[in-house]
């Protein structure tokens, strides 16, 4: 069977990162459909990736790709940021091949199928939670009698009434070595780049260790809403494997991990950096950390093997919202962590929150100030968006105004009691950029780091995308 799996049309600079100047900068492969078509290669299927973002592909140009390929059967994946573009993407593709199935799944399916279900009722099924055994059951079911099983676990479709009936989960698999690597062969690494000062050598490939969050109790996060998932790992020596087939076979030269936590448990960080320096190697990575669980040795024993930067989510400069949204990490853990970094050379992105629920104009200047405090080398400001199926979004309905659904980091969609409207708190995220950007001390730090024509390039980038946020 020809089957496609397909990530929807998203306008990603825009929409997802918030900048008005267009820069074809901050796209790495969707990882979700990888997983998905690694064991439908096993089984003998031709399988094609359509990444839709950073082709800047439209609903006609997936349909041309669609018909050259002959497919059979249809794949959507889609996080909640680019729902609307799902949904579109659907229906245009449901008229176009009214006789081929199409599946929809990905992160924002497993939150909010009751709704994508009255959005898009025409679809043929839904998948929900971890889909790898899932789909290969749809497609084992489809190729064997021409119509897929309705009571494979994981799954919802259509009863009798018209109705759609959710079936029992798919239980998870626990030894996460069990599950296949994605099948990165299929990714074209020439389309995809990470935000500028991101990387140090190109191409660079994204990597998952791990499913779930060991900490899952931040009232913001996915990983600890009603898709949250039980956190599990791979063994240190499955990753490195991973690592030689990007390394030797597709010329990768960087790595950066996603999971949410990687720097977390100091056994394992020491037995992935003894076999990764065995290995040969010899790539530079980064990867998340947490400033409660990141200690001073780890962070050592990392630098040894290659880690070059670290993204850690400060979120807030107040302790108080700190304890609300259940962040479990302190503002002093926070200075520690960084000053630990610094000292090594290891590079820092932090991230921060802007118009959390109890959030003021005054503690949101207090966030600013604890920003320029640590004096990261690079931050995020992104503006609190209340996602569905989080404890936050029952926070943010008590507390302040949700007064759209999701437009991007700059797009206000949540507006706290301590805020007059949505034009203060956008105002506020403006400050926050050029307060910390442009300061002269930081512009001379960075001055100084202007050694070769690459990182010119990806400074003249950088500025290009911080000035489309700050505007």
């Amino acid at each position: 069977m020809n089957i496609a799996l397909i990530t929807p049309p998203y306008d990603l600079i825009r929409k997802g990162y918030g900048s008005k100047k267009f820069i074809k900068i901050g796209f790495f492969p969707p990882l979700g459909v990888g997983y998905l078509a690694t064991p439908l290669l096993k089984k003998g299927h031709k399988v094609k990736i359509i990444d839709c973002p950073p082709l800047e592909y439209q609903n006609e140009d997936v349909k041309r790709e669609l018909i050259n390929f002959k497919v059979d059967l249809i794949g959507v994946s889609s996080l909640t940021a680019s729902a609307q573009e799902a949904y579109s993407l659907i229906k245009f593709l449901k008229d176009s091949f009214p006789k081929v199935p199409i599946i929809f799944g990905g992160a924002h399916v497993s939150c909010f199928s009751e709704i994508i279900t009255k959005e898009v009722p025409m679809v043929d099924c839904l998948c929900y939670g971890e889909s790898e055994t899932i789909l290969t059951k749809i497609v084992d079911s489809f190729e064997k009698d021409g119509k897929i099983d309705k009571n494979i676990p994981g799954t919802m479709f259509k009863n009798e009434c018209g109705n759609f009936v959710r079936n029992s989960p798919m239980m998870p698999i626990m030894n996460l070595d069990e599950i296949l690597p994605p099948a990165y062969e299929l990714y074209d690494y020439k389309i995809y780049s990470p935000l500028p000062l991101q990387y140090k050598k190109y191409p660079v490939a994204n990597v998952i260790t791990s499913r779930g969050c060991p900490w899952g109790r931040c009232t913001f996060c996915f990983s600890s809403g009603k898709a949250s998932q039980i956190y599990r790992r791979h063994s240190p020596s499955r990753v490195i494997n991973e690592l030689k087939i990007l390394v030797n076979e597709l010329g990768i030269k960087e790595v950066t991990f996603w999971d949410d936590n990687f720097l977390i448990n100091e056994v394992w960080i020491n037995e992935f950096c003894d076999l990764l320096d065995r290995s040969g190697l010899n790539i530079p990575w980064s990867a998340c950390g947490r400033v409660n669980t990141v200690t001073k040795s780890m962070l050592e024993r990392s630098k040894r093997s290659g880690l070059w930067c670290v993204f850690y989510g400060f979120e807030t400069g107040n302790e108080d919202l700190l304890l609300r949204i259940k962040k479990g990490a302190t503002l002093d853990q926070a200075r520690q962590a960084v000053k630990w970094t610094k000292n090594l050379g290891i590079d820092i992105r932090g991230s921060f929150m802007l118009a959390l629920p109890g959030e003021t104009p005054e503690k949101a200047h207090k966030t600013i100030r604890f920003a320029k405090e640590l004096d990261v080398p690079f931050a995020h400001f992104l503006l609190t968006f209340p996602e569905w199926g989080t404890k936050l979004y029952d926070d943010a309905i008590k507390s302040g105004q949700v007064v759209n659904s999701y437009k991007g980091r700059t797009g206000v969609t949540y507006i706290p009691e301590g805020y007059k409207d949505a034009d203060e708190v956008r105002n506020m995220q403006k400050e926050a950029y050029r307060s910390f950007y442009f300061r002269p001390s930081f512009i001379w730090k960075h001055f100084k780091r202007l050694k070769s024509i690459d990182i010119v390039k990806q400074y003249y980038k950088g500025l290009k995308y911080i000035l489309g946020i700050s505007q």
